[in-house]
C-alpha cells in the first residue's frame, strides 16, 4: 500500500490552489459557486466512471503507487480525488484563460 499517487494529486491540487489564491480565479473569487461547480462536474465524471465499471470497460489494475483502498469495487479512492482535482484544475485554467483573453481584448480595444 502506497500513498504516492494520492499524495501527488494532493500536491498538484495545492499548487493549483496557490495559483488560484494568487490570481483569485475560482475558490478565492467565489467559493460557493466554485465548490458547487467542482462537485457537479466531478459527479458527472464519476457517473461515466461507474457506467464504465458496470459495463466492464474499467477494471482496477494493480499498481504499487496506489493505496489499494476501494470505495466501490474497481473504484479506488484515488479516482475520486483525481476527478475532484480535474474539475478544479479545469475551472482554474478556464478562469485564467478567460481573464487573460479579456485583458488582451481590452488592450486591443483601447
Amino acid at each position: 500500500m502506497s500513498l504516492a499517487y494520492l499524495a501527488a494529486i494532493a500536491f498538484a491540487a495545492l499548487g493549483t490552489g496557490a495559483i488560484d489564491a494568487h490570481y483569485r480565479l475560482a475558490i478565492f473569487r467565489d467559493a460557493r459557486r466554485t465548490l458547487i461547480a467542482v462537485v457537479i462536474t466531478a459527479a458527472v465524471m464519476l457517473a461515466f466512471d461507474l457506467t464504465a465499471i458496470a459495463t466492464g470497460n474499467f477494471r482496477l489494475g494493480a499498481s504499487p503507487w496506489m493505496t489499494g483502498i476501494e470505495v466501490l469495487p474497481h473504484l479506488p479512492i484515488e479516482e475520486i480525488a483525481f476527478l475532484l482535482f480535474l474539475a478544479y484544475v479545469s475551472l482554474v485554467a478556464f478562469a485564467g484563460a478567460e481573464r487573460l483573453l479579456g485583458s488582451r481584448r481590452a488592450k486591443e480595444a483601447s
